[in-house]
Formats: structure tokens, sequence, C-alpha cells
């Protein structure tokens, strides 16, 4: 019996671990950015130009397939992630939806690894989009859910926060208003909430296992 119970909680711990690898992402981008050919800004670059393949107007990131190859790891650690950990999060529509959006946030990144910027820009940036949303979404529906619980509150606030400041960023960038933080700076306000929360969110669950159980 204890030894079924262990076999069924190992794709959730795979999971929960999948997401805490997510912060793999800031060390491609850091490796990229000191890579960079020419000047690069966190305020006045995008993210994707670390990623773009073509050099010749001499500004671009000689790794740039380390960049892609970080989207494509970060897509597959986000829904493999999903796909996993669905069964620590109760049943219900808030939850389901809430881990549904998340999973379908790592299919854009994915999405944006295959499709560098200067390559194919119409798949790249409709991919972004998509990761934006759905991301910042998912994890404000997740910490709404959490929030009614009794036990995890904590958690719960902090993925809303999270969810609400990558939204906000993403409105900014539809607006093209970035309020003195440069059109990399609100990039970075909508991108980096949530791989910060997600990898969080991973070393939780490795903790306490299933945040539907009260304690």
């Amino acid at each position: 019996m204890a030894s079924n119970a262990g076999q069924h909680m190992k794709p959730r711990v795979v999971g929960a671990i999948l997401w805490l690898c997510c912060l793999q992402y800031f060390a491609g981008e850091a490796i990229a950015i000191l890579g960079f050919s020419g000047p690069y800004s966190l305020r006045a670059n995008f993210i994707s130009d670390l990623g773009a393949v073509d050099c010749a107007a001499g500004s671009c990131s000689p790794l740039h397939a380390l960049m892609n190859a970080s989207f494509l790891l970060q897509g597959c650690l986000i829904l493999g992630g999903a796909i996993l950990t669905r069964a620590s999060f109760p049943r219900g529509w808030p939850w389901t939806l809430a881990i549904g959006l998340i999973g379908a946030s790592g299919l854009g990144v994915f999405v944006v690894g295959l499709a560098p910027e200067d390559v194919a820009p119409r798949w790249h940036y409709l991919a972004a989009a998509e990761n934006f949303l759905f991301c910042n979404a998912g994890a404000a529906v997740l910490g709404s859910a959490l929030l009614r619980t009794s036990a995890h509150r904590w958690m719960g606030a902090f993925a809303l926060l999270t969810g609400l400041v990558g939204l906000a960023g993403l409105a900014c960038i539809g607006l093209h208003a970035d309020f003195g933080l440069g059109p990399g700076g609100i990039e970075r306000m909508t991108a980096y909430p949530f791989p910060i929360w997600i990898s969080c969110m991973g070393a939780w669950l490795l903790r306490i296992g299933a945040p539907g159980a009260e304690r």
C-alpha cells in the first residue's frame, strides 16, 4: 500500500521539480546578454532581441541559439509541470482553468523559441502575447482559488499579485505606455513575475504536497 502511494505521488514531485527549474530562464537570458554584440539595455531592448539570429546589423547575441533553447526548455517545463502537478490541486473549474492557462502558456514560450523575432515575426509576437496573457491570468486565477483556502492564503496572495502585475505590464504594452521604464522594462514587468512565481510554486509543492489538503 505504501509503495503504491509513493508511486502515485511521484508524478506530482516531478512536476514540482519541473516548475522549480523554470529559474533556468534567467540564467539563459543573463548568458545571452553577456555575449551580446553591441550595447544591450534591459530598459531599451526587448528580451526577444537576444534570440534574433541575424547579426548583419552588428547588434545581436551570437548566443541566440542558447536563448532560443532556453525558451524551448521553459515551454516544456511549464507544460510538463502543469500536467504532472494537476493532481496536487482540488477538482473544480477554478483550479482546472488556472492549470490549463498555465500549461497553455508553455506552448507560447515554446513557439517563441521556434520562431525568432527576425525569422517568423508574426508567429513570434502572437506566441509571446499568448504566453504573457495566459501565464499571468493563470497565476491570478490560481491565486484567487488559493485565497479561498484557510491554510494557503499567503501563497494565494503571492500568486494573485504576480498575475496582476504581469497583466498590468501586458496592458501597458498594448497601450504603448512605459511610464519611463522603457519598452524593455515594461516587457520585463510582464515577463519576469511568472517564472519567479512558478519556481516558488514548485518549491512550495515539494514542501507541502497537495494544497487542497487543509492542515
